[in-house]
């Protein structure tokens, strides 16, 4: 139970807590970047220790306060390989791979720590924990296929924000600048302050976000033929925009992108876990 509550740990502090800001001072190696990323890996892992025994708090803490310094050094080594390989051509290929490294060995080092520190060891909870469970629970229970899915809906649905558009670099590699040619085609069906909404909120961003939270449900209840629903909405959302070639096969390839990684990373996720 620890070791799943503090993926989600994870999950909320590099992926959804994350601020740009904090992205670019670590890129450029800000002291201030790597220290606000870590308040926020402790910051969302430390709640942990309030529904604990005294007994128990102290190997909890030792694991956050490694998964903490380990993360740090990991972000810290991806972001010197990054800015090192940023002037080679190919530089667009590494980065889908040093994101799914990074993220790899991330997941690898809360599994390892808490396995190695807290193995066949009884973690033992509080009347805090008690009071929860009877009171805001009303005597029900979150057990560990809860939290499982709770790391699932939450990895797999931020994950793809952020992989999506590197895999589309790739795939879009011989064409220079074609987000701006994306970007003009939209332009073209929107006026001004239309186009200026739909690019301040990231709309398709988390449409994807949304998307992705609703496969994974669909798959966990077996309703895959709703799925198709989905789609469904997507292409009728942009209906008038889909007489655009560019713009339609763009379109179609990020959905199905979203939903082929959603099912291969539910399925990996599922049997590790």
């Amino acid at each position: 139970m620890i070791t799943i509550s503090l993926l989600i740990s994870h999950v909320l502090s590099d992926l959804i807590l994350q601020t740009d800001k904090i992205v670019e001072e670590k890129s450029t190696m800000k002291k201030s970047g790597y220290f606000w990323h870590a308040i926020g890996l402790i910051g969302t892992s430390a709640p942990i220790l309030f529904f604990l025994k005294l007994s128990s708090m102290g190997l909890v803490f030792i694991c956050i306060c490694l998964i903490t310094l380990t993360h740090l050094i990991l972000d810290f080594c991806k972001e010197v390989l990054q800015n090192k390989l940023a002037s080679n051509n190919d530089s667009r290929y590494y980065n889908v791979g040093i994101f799914i490294a990074d993220q790899i060995l991330h997941i690898l080092t809360v599994i390892i720590i808490t396995s190695v520190i807290i193995n066949d060891v009884t973690i033992e909870f509080n009347f805090i924990n008690d009071f929860f469970i009877n009171v805001v629970l009303q005597n029900g229970s979150l057990n560990y296929a809860d939290f499982k899915m709770i790391f699932l809906i939450g990895y797999i649905a931020f994950s793809g924000a952020y992989l999506i558009p590197l895999l589309f670099e790739v795939i879009y590699a011989k064409i220079p600048n074609y987000g701006t040619i994306l970007n003009s085609k939209l332009k073209e069906d929107l006026n001004q302050g239309e186009y200026g909404f739909i690019d301040e909120v990231k709309t398709g961003k988390w449409i994807g976000i949304l998307e992705r939270i609703l496969i994974i449900i669909f798959i966990y209840t077996n309703q895959l033929a709703t799925i198709g629903f989905i789609v469904a909405m997507k292409s009728l959302a942009r209906f008038k925009m889909m007489d655009n070639k560019i713009f339609s096969e763009y379109y179609l390839l990020g959905t199905f992108i979203s939903m082929v990684y959603t099912f291969v990373a539910y399925a990996l996720f599922n049997a590790i876990l």
